[in-house]
């Protein structure tokens, strides 16, 4: 029972620090054939934890928690350089010993600017406000969810050869400002993708989380490092199919999460 007690107080404050949805990591131009101007991906994604990680990084038992969440990540670019980037997203998340929630997430608003380029890749930054869909904090499940968040983020993509293969690696850092008890964060995601069919992509995802020290109220200071495995396969010239696995592999005040996703890509 004690573990359990210990744990809300993690699971509280690692409710908003829980995988986002990172799986649509190509722009429109290396998802296609390179004539797309825009893309549209809806992905669908199941997570469940019934362990965390304590402050020191071990295992521990906490409260579950369940989060069901589908994202529409739409983008288009507008001119040569510049990406406009539209993502809501709609969650279920319950938390053991409190209420369940249900309704509009984040979305994202922003854009994509390429100052760099070459044949074999770009450099890029990104800005996105993200609006939050809910506002009741004396929610359970809603903790770290009901305040604006601003994310800055360098990007850089570079095409990659496997022998007769193609492949690309894809890198993220960003900055996040969060309004609010929250800390900011620091985030880190590398994609190596690679094609070993031209109609098939294997991408594998490093997504890291690190908090700018502690927020106000019960949010300590956390980290966590979630994997992500998938495939796309291609089923006509505009439409693409993705599944994978996801999993918190090592955290500190972090929930240990463990599920699946799948999406559908369209190309324009």
């Amino acid at each position: 029972m004690m573990g359990k007690l210990y744990g809300i107080p993690i699971a509280l404050a690692s409710l908003l620090a829980a995988p986002q949805a990172h799986a649509q990591t190509l722009t429109a131009t290396e998802a296609g054939d390179g004539s797309n101007k825009g893309q549209a991906i809806a992905t669908f994604y199941y997570s469940k934890s019934t362990r965390g990680f304590d402050a020191d990084g071990d295992s521990i038992d906490i409260a579950d928690y369940e989060k069901v969440e589908l994202y529409l990540l739409a983008e288009y670019e507008v001119a040569p350089q510049l990406t406009l980037i539209f993502k809501p997203s709609f969650r279920n998340v319950s938390v053991e010993g409190g209420d369940d929630d249900s309704g509009l997430g984040y979305t994202d608003i922003g854009g994509r600017y390429r100052f760099a380029e070459n044949t074999d890749g770009w450099l890029a930054v990104e800005a996105t406000a993200r609006i939050p869909g809910v506002s009741r904090d004396d929610n359970l499940a809603q903790v770290g969810s009901t305040d604006a968040e601003y994310d800055f983020r360098l990007r850089g993509f570079h095409n990659l050869s496997f022998g007769a293969d193609s492949g690309f690696i894809d890198g993220q850092a960003s900055y996040r400002l969060r309004d609010g008890d929250p800390p900011n964060e620091f985030h880190a995601d590398v994609t190596l993708g690679y094609r070993p069919d031209p109609d098939f992509l294997l991408m594998v995802q490093s997504l890291n989380t690190i908090s700018d020290g502690a927020g106000q109220g019960i949010f300590d200071e956390y980290r966590y490092h979630n994997m992500q495995v998938s495939g796309v396969l291609t089923v006509s010239q505009s439409v693409s199919l993705q599944a994978g696995l996801v999993g918190t592999i090592a955290g500190e005040n972090a929930l240990r999460e463990r599920g699946f996703f799948g999406g559908l890509w369209v190309s324009f």
